[in-house]
């Protein structure tokens, strides 16, 4: 029962990705003048090619979460990689967890452990060179489809021979004010 606990506990670290991006600005950022402010050097716009490498990248990990096929999670992590999660105490207060990627897979893959449903929405995606980072909203969804909680996902990857891998997932937690389940 206390892993099984720890497992729900654990669930928001992954988002089941939707193949969304966000919109890219449609005017450059002003300055308090109303001139535009000047990029910073080095600066560029993410491309759509890269946005969706790297949201491929996730949808196949958090296909994996839902079927619970570790073969495809270890492809998006390794010995680097870290799960930070970040819990309310009831208490008052947060308390900080973390894990390593290949722990995170054994919690969420222990006998009776349900496959875990859990879609992002209005991913907000950075890439610089092979540094990516993805922001987003969660939620959790028990089997019957309700929402056990919700919050935001914080991912990092890293582009190593030319394929994205996971360097951390960090999120935040509430059960309360999740909303019905997003559609599909």
């Amino acid at each position: 029962m206390r892993r099984r606990n720890l497992a729900l506990l654990l669930l928001p670290l992954f988002a089941a990705c939707q193949p969304q991006t966000s919109p890219a600005p449609s005017a450059a950022p002003s300055g308090p003048s109303g001139t535009v402010a000047a990029a910073p050097l080095g600066a560029r716009e993410t491309t759509d090619v890269e946005r969706a490498a790297v949201l491929a990248t996730l949808q196949s990990f958090m296909d994996g979460l839902r079927m619970r096929d570790t073969s495809i999670m270890n492809q998006h992590v390794d010995s680097l990689t870290r799960m930070t999660l970040i819990r309310p105490v009831r208490t008052g207060g947060t308390r900080v967890m973390l894990l390593t990627g290949a722990e995170f897979i054994r919690l969420v893959t222990q006998p009776g452990q349900p496959g875990i449903d859990e879609p992002i929405r209005n991913p907000v995606v950075h890439v610089s060179g092979d540094l990516a980072s993805v922001w987003a909203e969660y939620q959790v969804r028990r089997p019957d489809g309700t929402v056990s909680h919700c919050g935001f996902d914080a991912f990092h990857l890293s582009r190593r021979d030319g394929r994205w891998k996971l360097l951390n997932i960090s999120d935040t937690f509430q059960q309360t004010d999740c909303g019905p389940a997003w559609p599909r």
